[in-house]
């Protein structure tokens, strides 16, 4: 949920709440995102999450398609344009609806239950804001909590629950809600497992050739670890407790040298490299608007000059 707690990066009260927003927008659209997904696997360890992913199988025996999926979904939803995030929204509720049944141990779930489908926004928002904090060394004051919180509940007001389900508003109380559920509900569940070795000893994806198999596999475990170490870096300590990784002082000193190069990456790179497809060309699309608006005039009333150069 944050930066292991001995690191923690300095306040940040004196930026504007704007700015904080657009900041942390900016890290939901940049590629070094994708570094921190491990973050996300509080979610199997819901033993409702856990059941659900593992009747439906995708996430064990299709790791890198779900994945890709997921993150298609995620551009969608937090950088679409209006109507599109509507439709994604509405397509993956309707989707989910079909994702219940009876657990193993006899216990029902359903992916639309409230305390489930929160859960998965909750990680979602506190694995952003762990990237945040560590692409931007910044600590959020309370307000500027408030603020981002209040943005992604706006970006993914499609997925949210009627009533007396949707989403947790104040931000101190979700992260007491995210604190209980993390030290009384967690569990080392099966579908944590998979996801774990599906990182840890990962497939060649899909999307590369076959011939790139050899270079992968040279590859595959040094990549493997820098995703372990920024994703679990970023974890609620009672969370990552509960992965089947030992964290160490190591570790530690992995993650800071990890993410002070990312943060000159996240900064010193143009955006052009470091954003998303998506990102990429929401940022372009808002500059041509800016530029456009920037031509138009200030006000239609009759100009002085004109009136002056009629008389002569």
């Amino acid at each position: 949920m944050t930066c292991p707690v001995s690191h923690q990066p300095p306040t940040s009260e004196n930026t504007p709440l704007s700015a904080t927003v657009e900041r942390f927008e900016r890290v939901g659209g940049s590629v070094l995102f994708g570094l921190f997904a491990v973050g996300l696997f509080d979610q199997p360890m819901l033993p409702a999450v856990s059941a659900a992913l593992e009747a439906t199988g995708r996430s064990r025996y299709q790791p890198w398609a779900r994945a890709v999926r997921t993150a298609a979904a995620d551009q969608l939803i937090y950088h679409g344009e209006d109507a599109d995030r509507a439709a994604e929204a509405q397509r993956l509720m309707r989707l989910h609806r079909d994702v219940k049944g009876v657990a193993p141990d006899g216990q029902r779930y359903s992916a639309l239950e409230p305390t489930a489908w929160n859960w998965i926004l909750y990680s979602a928002f506190f694995v952003q804001r762990g990237a945040y904090l560590a692409l931007t060394r910044t600590e959020p004051c309370a307000a500027q909590n408030q603020a981002i919180w209040d943005h992604y509940r706006t970006k993914t007001q499609g997925l949210h629950l009627p009533g007396r389900s949707q989403p947790i508003e104040d931000y101190t109380e979700l992260v007491a809600h995210y604190t209980r559920t993390a030290a009384d509900d967690l569990r080392s569940t099966p579908a944590l497992a998979a996801a774990t070795t599906s990182v840890r000893h990962a497939p060649r994806p899909d999307f590369l050739p076959a011939v790139a198999t050899p270079l992968w596999w040279l590859a595959a475990p040094a990549l493997s670890h820098v995703v372990m170490v920024l994703g679990c870096g970023i974890m609620h300590p009672d969370v990552r407790d509960r992965m089947p990784y030992t964290w160490t002082r190591r570790h530690d000193t992995e993650f800071r040298a990890l993410t002070k190069v990312l943060r000159v990456a996240f900064d010193r790179l143009p955006a052009a490299l470091t954003d998303s497809p998506m990102a990429r060309n929401r940022r372009a699309y808002q500059r041509l608007v800016t530029r456009y608006r920037d031509v138009g005039l200030t006000s239609f009333a009759p100009d002085p000059t004109f009136a002056r150069a009629a008389r002569r």
